[in-house]
């Protein structure tokens, strides 16, 4: 058994297609079904289940690609440890987010200082977040919600307000704070439903005792803000937003007095995994960004 058989192997168990497989690893197929086959002849037991030209992953072979998984994330992170040791780390960070909003201004601080470092951002789904850091796609993760699952250290690094947003025109632009139930009947404009963020405010209308009438949907919270002013409804808007809005005379905000209209971001990493020097500086630098934002935000409210 050598690296290269446990390579085709993972492949061929991830893609569960064995043509496919041969595809992505540039390889016959006969060539690849043999070195299969002579896998499992040395450990003894199956581990695909054959239905015609259909393979599939049995017991065997899902408890041997844990294992198998295992083996190449300790190796990538003994190269990157390595690599550390030498001095010659290039400084690469993988960051994932489920909101790039916050983003901008700490990246564009963090390399006016690290110029060297290379940060590689992915934007993911938050139903993929805990998958891609199990699996070491991304080494830190900031998320709305936090991730609370056993292996993942995650610690809050904000507290934000969301807010109520009318157009200056409204009958409640005028008003300092409204209670949420208020505008139980107003038209609302709003994420789309593969926002985590749609489902947070969904949950707030619930909490004071109504459903939102949604009456436009929008992934862009500058088309959601412009749509605001204009008169077409109301939305429900995190304090982020407004402070990165790039809308001309921006809509009005108002506080929400209840329920309690806050959201916390988090910063998520495997507590188990090896971090590059390169991403343990960057986690400090987030935690004291971060730790100067709330403080400004507080001394500006």
């Amino acid at each position: 058994m050598d690296l290269l058989q446990l390579s085709y192997f993972k492949v061929v168990a991830h893609l569960e297609h064995m043509t496919r497989a041969a595809e992505e690893l540039h390889i016959s197929q006969p060539s690849l079904s043999k070195a299969i086959i002579q896998l499992e002849k040395q450990l003894g037991v199956p581990l695909f289940d054959r239905i015609g030209k259909r393979i599939r992953l049995n017991p065997f072979g899902k408890a041997f690609l844990l294992r198998v998984d295992r083996v190449f994330q300790e190796l990538k992170e003994a190269k990157i440890e390595l690599a550390d040791l030498s001095g010659h780390e290039r400084g690469l960070v993988l960051l994932g987010t489920t909101t790039t909003r916050l983003l901008p201004n700490l990246l564009c601080e963090y390399l006016e200082q690290y110029p060297q470092v290379n940060i590689r951002l992915h934007q993911i789904p938050t139903r993929e977040t805990m998958l891609q850091l199990e699996k070491g796609e991304i080494d830190l993760l900031i998320s709305s919600p936090p991730l609370e699952q056993p292996g993942i250290s995650t610690i809050p690094i904000l507290n934000e307000e969301i807010f109520l947003v009318v157009s200056p025109k409204h009958h409640l632009a005028s008003y300092h704070s409204v209670c949420l139930r208020d505008i139980a009947s107003e038209p609302f404009i709003h994420l789309t439903m593969d926002y985590e963020y749609r489902h947070f405010t969904n949950l707030l209308c619930n909490q004071a005792g109504f459903e939102p009438n949604i009456v436009f949907e929008s992934n862009d919270p500058e088309v959601i803000l412009s749509m605001v002013k204009s008169g077409l409804g109301v939305a429900l808007i995190p304090d982020n937003w407004w402070n990165n809005t790039g809308v001309k005379e921006a809509p009005v905000r108002l506080h929400i007095e209840e329920p309690n209209c806050y959201r916390t971001i988090g910063l998520s990493w495997v507590a188990s995994r090896y971090m590059s020097v390169a991403s343990r500086d960057f986690q400090s630098f987030i935690f004291n960004y971060f730790s100067k934002l709330s403080a400004q935000n507080k001394k500006g409210f």
